[in-house]
């Protein structure tokens, strides 16, 4: 098995190189055959998975957070090609959601096991059309995680530039969350879902996704296999503050769906419609702008897995 690593030097804010040199160290004391590359700007990560398809690597190696993940994703998947690498992930940045959801393990050591002597699963992806930051339109992307309109992309970019840095990731991004809230106005959103035009007024936050683990520790309180060929569709209402703040704990600890301004569906298909500078975020990270269309690939990726 010959394997291309695409290491991330920004993940964890920059602290992760001491375990990217462990990580090497190992893998050449057990003598395996590998290249690497590091990151040096966004989106870099989707055009290493590229090369690594076309030069026939068997298995391509995020190391970093969510966020590298879902470009090493992009990159394989945007190949379009019958037989591409498999995915291993070690994962060295902040909420290691993916790996909790596909069972992956979190320490290094056991990711590299994994790695070496793990079984392959095919799993489903998610797929989006939408607009990039740079307004490019008509964009597609892939994710492993799950979309957010509304809240999220306020959320995750006060906790990429500082908010983890200094407080970690739990109390990081649950003070980013309190501060985007106090600070953020509900929307309204026009959707087509799996065909049907719906209306959602006065939103907080709507999250379409893959895996039921979100934002350092939240949870999505539905059971989503890793293959089924669905998507949750999860928002958040309130056209007052005050609700949403008592109600948040349930994201952590209890049930969301608890809240009355919170509703839950599975799906193959949404479209969403907004206003032209509504920002998109997925997998961590800030992406884009709507109109978006987001659907599932079903059983697209082979990922290692304990």
């Amino acid at each position: 098995m010959k394997y291309f690593l695409i290491y991330n030097p920004t993940a964890r804010q920059g602290r992760s190189m001491k375990e990217f040199r462990r990580i090497i160290s190992i893998l050449r004391n057990r003598g395996v055959s590998f290249e690497c590359a590091q990151t040096t700007r966004k989106n870099e990560a989707i055009d290493l998975a590229k090369l690594a398809t076309k030069d026939k690597f068997d298995v391509v190696v995020p190391i970093g957070g969510d966020g590298t993940i879902c470009e090493v994703i992009t990159g394989l998947l945007s190949q379009q090609k019958e037989t591409m690498p498999i995915m291993g992930v070690i994962h060295i940045g902040t909420s290691p959601d993916f790996n909790r959801y596909h069972q992956i393990p979190i320490k290094v050591d056991e990711a590299i096991e994994v790695l070496l002597n793990g079984k392959t699963r095919k799993i489903d992806i998610g797929k989006v059309m939408h607009t990039t930051l740079d307004r490019k339109e008509g964009t597609v992307s892939y994710f492993g995680g799950s979309v957010n309109i509304g809240l999220g992309p306020s959320i995750a970019s006060r906790s990429n530039r500082r908010y983890r840095k200094y407080l970690g990731d739990f109390l990081g991004t649950l003070s980013s969350t309190l501060v985007s809230l106090a600070n953020f106005n509900p929307i309204n959103l026009k959707l087509k879902v799996d065909g049907r035009s719906l209306d959602f007024e006065n939103i907080i936050n709507l999250t379409v996704g893959k895996d039921p683990y979100l934002a350092s520790g939240m949870r999505v309180p539905m059971e989503m296999a890793q293959d089924n060929g669905n998507l949750y569709l999860l928002s958040i209402r309130g056209r007052y503050k005050l609700p949403v703040i008592a109600n948040l704990w349930r994201l952590y600890l209890g049930n969301i769906l608890d809240y009355s301004g919170a509703k839950l569906l599975q799906c193959r298909e949404v479209e969403v419609m907004g206003k032209e500078n509504e920002k998109l975020e997925f997998d961590g990270d800030v992406r884009g702008y709507l109109p978006a269309k987001i659907e599932v690939v079903p059983r697209s990726l082979e990922v290692l897995v304990k």
